[in-house]
């Protein structure tokens, strides 16, 4: 196991953080989908294009999804928070340090 972005759940954290953490990677994942989409239909407009109206559902089909993600992060850090606040308090830390060393903002995890 590493502790690194790489997905991998890390070794410092008890196995109790594994559904957040694997909550959280799911979230990354699906906002990365998102903007990687829009990404290239802002390219495509730039260079002239036009969405398409495929492209616009699947535009709002992945912002559901990571809605959706999010949302369930949520569910599953509250209820860690309610069964062992220290581990739930280690994965934020964790997920901080992580998010710091990859030059993210705070709180720009969503």
């Amino acid at each position: 196991m590493t502790d690194d972005a790489s997905g991998d759940f890390p070794a410092a954290l008890p196995a109790t953080a594994r559904p957040a953490w694997t909550a959280y990677q799911a979230m990354v994942a699906s906002k990365a989908r998102h903007f990687d989409f829009m990404s290239l239909l802002d390219r495509k407009y730039e260079a002239g294009g036009r969405r398409t109206l495929a492209e616009i559902a699947h535009l709002e089909q992945l912002l559901e999804s990571h809605t959706l993600a999010v949302k369930g992060f949520g569910r599953v850090m509250a209820e860690l928070a309610g069964s062992d606040a220290g581990v739930r308090d280690a994965l934020v830390a964790h997920l901080h340090g992580l998010n710091a060393s990859l030059g993210a903002e705070p709180g720009a995890a969503h």
